[in-house]
């Protein structure tokens, strides 16, 4: 019969799993281009070095039009929801409230009209996506402080939006600790009598190292880890690539 203490590290084994499965990045430490912890506390997010090119969107908005010159703000076009814990794209019937009479002339204005009139909704791709394992409420970041570009990057300075900010793991528990948030794993995640075992987890300091490792992912590190204890074939099989 296993150990409180090895069924604790198995159960937080089939968490990782699912998190490698789900988004299969390194979960580690900021890159090297991350701000010195001196200036964390208006950047938010480790900075991604190379984000690449933002996706291309169903209708083209320009957040430096309508942030940077037109000075709206994000709950303008985002409206909260879930007492603003989360934050809607928005949609047809939304953009016309200003639309209806502003840039009437331009194609993708008049698409959005008749996308309204039917009801129909823009297929947006996300560009940041928050996993289902993973609670986040947008009204606790912005009552505690954080502004958008934090964890979105300087959105008012953009045309497409791409990923900038590293939103990994890694990213965000550098961004708590840097600003004295918490940084305990049901500060993020719901798991199973979390309250139980949570000062167990917290003070194994070989799994949280494993955790923050760059050069691999949380499931190929744990696996490492957890080698020499035979899990079972069902939690074995959970962790294989």
């Amino acid at each position: 019969m296993y150990s409180l203490r090895r069924l604790i590290l198995l159960l937080f084994v089939l968490f990782c799993g699912v998190t490698a499965r789900a988004q299969d990045a390194p979960v580690g430490p900021p890159p090297s281009t991350a701000p010195a912890p001196g200036t964390v506390a208006s950047s938010g997010a480790p900075t991604i070095a190379s984000p690449g090119a933002g996706p291309t969107q169903p209708i083209a908005f320009s957040h430096k039009k309508h942030i940077g010159e037109a000075k709206m703000g994000c709950n303008d076009c985002h409206e909260p929801s879930r007492n603003g814990s989360t934050l809607a794209m928005p949609q047809p019937t939304k953009c016309m409230l200003c639309h209806a009479a502003i840039a009437t002339d331009k194609p993708d204005i008049q698409r959005l009209a008749a996308m309204a009139k039917n009801e129909e909704n823009v297929q947006w791709v996300r560009v940041y996506r928050v996993p289902s394992f993973v609670s986040f409420s947008h009204k606790t970041h912005t009552t505690a402080g954080s502004q958008c570009q934090d964890c979105h990057g300087p959105v008012a300075e953009r045309e497409v939006i791409a990923k900038e900010k590293d939103l990994s793991m890694g990213g965000c528990i550098s961004c708590h600790a840097q600003k004295a948030a918490p940084t305990t794993c049901d500060t993020c995640h719901q798991l199973n009598s979390v309250q139980l075992h949570q000062p167990a987890i917290d003070s194994d300091t070989r799994l949280v190292a494993l955790l923050m490792r760059k050069s691999v992912t949380a499931r190929d590190s744990l696996r490492q880890f957890l080698a020499p204890m035979a899990m079972p074939a069902t939690l074995a099989a959970g962790l294989r690539p």
